[in-house]
């Protein structure tokens, strides 16, 4: 215990920063977590000297943050609260891209000297720093409504953005010329792309790695490249980030050891070469939080001091929270702070482990080495640290990794002995082109070339790693529940099963699959092999063609073999020749998905080629673990009365709806035959028959029903036991409902 007490003292001694941080992270989240904040308060007070002019400054450092967290965040999110949108007419001053790949660009509205931040969308035509006066519409999208898209809004409140901007017209004015150094980046930005890629084939895997590492440029997430990369755990090393960074100071650090320049110079030369990286690649977080590190931490040199990785991590933390408090919310962030204090506190406890590879035997000495074994020797001390260092940041990002990813990749130990090496050359062989490149293009081809052949290889590293048996693997599913009812918020209809690889009831349209399924599921990691189809609306079944396209659907039932819909037509025209199995489900036909989850054709659809797509439902039911639920589509009222009359079992625990165009759908004598306590229907907006009407929402909840207006709740997701069910809302966690046996 004496020893623990004693290096936690030498710590506080050379880093006397550390409680200044933990009382930013106090601040910053006072407003979402009271206990949090008092712990971090209590461990700030504990760990600063005991005086008390440490302890007001640290209160005043807490109070300080918490209020610049209230200040800035609060004006925006109030504005990002709902929806709107508005039509204005003022001058904005265009800022920086929001990412090196999108077309949008960050920029500040001033109406009338009220300035607001914003996001520039289709912004391609326009260069940092230009004064234009404009007219357009300022809009606040609302909230994503499904699990699994990217969550836009908080993205924009993190960088305290206030909406996006659609610019109608625009007259330049003038130029603010302190947006120079980013006007400058990107056009040296457009040049190194040019000059590192030249004699590269577009679309080759070198290419797309090059352009990746060095400069940022991702290819899609669901891409072999990409998908290789990440299931090795070296998205750190594929993307830019701190490492990156930092192997640029490395390079221009062993290229300025060998010119005769003070040390002082040469650490101030290595700064501005990893903040110009960091503007070039576009000012990501990471690479501007690793930038600032360095400077906290090689600043040491000029005050003659001796560096501390604990305190200029801690100073830069601190730098950091109290200029954007909310950031400690961002994974990024976490990550970044997170490894680092991994690194700095366990690299000499893995060095023990890895330390192995590089020990002499001890009754050797060391002075009676050769050349050659002395070099073997600084290889095995290189791998020895890289390991140690590998080892830490892994288990030290892996607690973050699956809170918020769900996943585990433990051949990244091994996959960053091989990759961080390779990327140092690729970055080195990338300036030595763009360098050899302005001099003679041939020259710069030909080292192009060979970073090309390092790049592919070191794809074929991650691809290969990524394959490693118990590599990687999946802490949780990526889905939120067994079963999600999408909002199409269009009138239309998709839900997604998870069972078997994936099922779907209806797919909804093209547009809604487009926009919102395809990236959905990309996200989840999944293709939905099998379909079930309602009626042949296009709200429902548009999106059949495109689910092809992408590689997915091997089987599809359906309720006719024909209509009038050209999605419904196109589909069944490509199902053949894309190897999907499409069919007709047939009354009393029973489909297993699994061992404890089946479906039931309680009734086909109408035939008749011209009757209207609503009237053409096919009824089913799913049974999951004893439980049923009731699919309806947007069957009305005749068809509803239909059933009942001929005596077709409706027993269900849920009843899962839509709206008929013609008839009323959910009448008091079909919920009461069908025996749910749970409804969930659809809601939009248009057309008026879509949203359901308000005295059949209040008859329902009056007769004691537990209703599921997608309106108001947005996605619907529902768990499955043996014992209960489980009904949830995404858009309101709170509105719940679990049924028991």
């Amino acid at each position: 215990m004496g020893r623990i007490q004693k290096a936690w003292e030498r710590l506080l001694a050379v880093a006397p920063f550390v409680p200044i941080a933990l009382a930013c992270l106090a601040g910053a989240i006072f407003g979402r977590s009271p206990v949090l904040t008092v712990f971090f308060s209590g461990l700030a007070f504990a760990t600063a000297r005991p005086t008390l002019r440490w302890w007001i400054g640290i209160a005043i450092v807490a109070v300080v943050v918490a209020w610049r967290s209230e200040v800035l965040e609060s004006p925006v999110q109030k504005s990002l609260a709902s929806s709107s949108s508005e039509f204005v007419d003022g001058v904005l001053t265009v800022g920086r891209k929001s990412s090196p790949t999108q077309a949008e660009r960050f920029g500040v509205l001033d109406e009338d000297g009220v300035k607001r931040k914003v996001i520039v969308l289709e912004a391609e035509g326009f260069r940092p720093g230009e004064v234009r006066r404009i007219k357009g519409k300022f809009f606040v999208p609302s909230r994503e409504r499904n699990p699994g898209l990217f969550p836009r809004i908080e993205f924009w409140e993190r960088d305290g953005v206030y909406g996006a901007l659609w610019i109608e017209e625009s007259a330049l004015e003038s130029v603010d010329w302190s947006s120079a150094p980013y006007r400058w980046a990107e056009g040296l930005r457009e040049k190194l792309s040019v000059s590192i890629t030249r004699g590269l084939p577009a679309g080759s895997s070198g290419r797309d790695v090059i352009m990746a590492m060095v400069l940022g440029e991702k290819p899609p997430r669901n891409s072999e490249i990409s998908t290789a990369f990440r299931e090795s755990g070296a998205m750190h090393v594929f993307a830019v980030s701190g490492l990156h960074v930092t192997l640029v100071g490395a390079i221009f650090w062993m290229v300025l050891m060998h010119l005769p320049i003070p040390r002082r110079v040469g650490v101030f030369l290595v700064i501005l070469a990893m903040m110009t990286y960091a503007l070039v690649t576009g000012l990501r977080p990471p690479a501007v939080r690793a930038t600032l590190m360095a400077v906290c931490f090689l600043g040491a040199f000029f005050f003659r001091r001796r560096p501390s990785v604990f305190n200029a991590l801690a100073l830069s933390f601190a730098l950091v929270v109290f200029w954007k408090p909310s950031q400690v919310f961002d994974v990024g962030f976490q990550l970044s702070y997170g490894v680092l204090l991994a690194i700095g506190a366990g690299v000499g406890i893995a060095l023990k482990l890895t330390g192995k590879i590089a020990e002499l035997d001890p009754f050797f000495p060391s002075r009676l080495l050769s050349d050659g074994q002395r070099k073997v020797l600084n290889v095995r001390t290189y791998f020895a640290n890289l390991g140690a260092s590998s080892l830490a940041a892994w288990l030290g990002s892996m607690p973050i990794m699956i809170w918020h990813f769900g996943i585990v990749t433990p051949v990244a130990v091994l996959t960053s002995l091989l990759l961080i090496p390779a990327t140092m050359v690729i970055l080195s062989l990338a300036f030595f082109a763009a360098l050899v490149g302005a001099l003679d293009d041939r020259l710069g081809a030909g080292v192009n070339r060979v970073n090309g052949g390092v790049a592919s290889s070191a794809f074929y590293i991650a691809k290969g790693f990524s394959k490693v048996p118990l590599g990687h693997w999946r802490s949780r599913r990526l889905t939120p529940g067994d079963w999600v009812v999408f909002d199409t918020h269009d009138g239309g209809s998709a839900s997604f099963l998870d069972v078997q690889g994936g099922a779907m009831i209806d797919v909804g349209s093209e547009r809604f699959f487009t926009s919102e399924l395809r990236p959905i599921l990309r996200r989840w990691e999944t293709k939905p092999t099998l379909a079930f189809l309602t009626h042949p609306d296009g709200d429902h079944v548009g999106a059949l063609p495109e689910m092809l396209n992408e590689g997915m659907l091997s089987k599809v039932i359906s309720p006719v073999d024909e209509a009038l819909s050209p999605g419904y037509r196109e589909f069944f025209s490509l199902a053949k020749s894309c190897g999907c199995e499409a069919g007709v489900g047939k009354t009393g036909e029973r489909i297993d998905l699994s061992d404890e989850v089946w479906v039931e054709i309680l009734c086909e659809g109408e035939k008749g080629i011209r009757n209207i797509a609503d009237n053409r439902n096919m009824v089913m039911k799913v049974h999951w673990k004893g439980w049923k639920i009731l699919v309806t589509g947007d069957l009305g009222m005749v068809g509803e009365l239909d059933l009942i009359a001929r005596g077709i079992d409706l027993s269900a625990d849920i009843v899962l709806m839509g709206h008929h165009e013609w008839g009323f759908s959910g009448q008091h004598q079909f919920l009461e035959a069908s025996g749910a306590e749970v409804v969930i229907s659809s809601g939009a907006s248009y057309p008026g028959y879509e949203m359901p009407r308000e005295s059949w929402t209040r008859h329902l909840k009056e007769e004691g029903y537990h209703l599921f207006n997608q309106w108001e709740t947005g996605s619907v997701i529902m768990d499955f036991s043996d014992e209960e069910v489980t009904i949830r809302a995404y858009l309101d966690d709170d509105r719940r409902v679990v049924l028991q046996r």
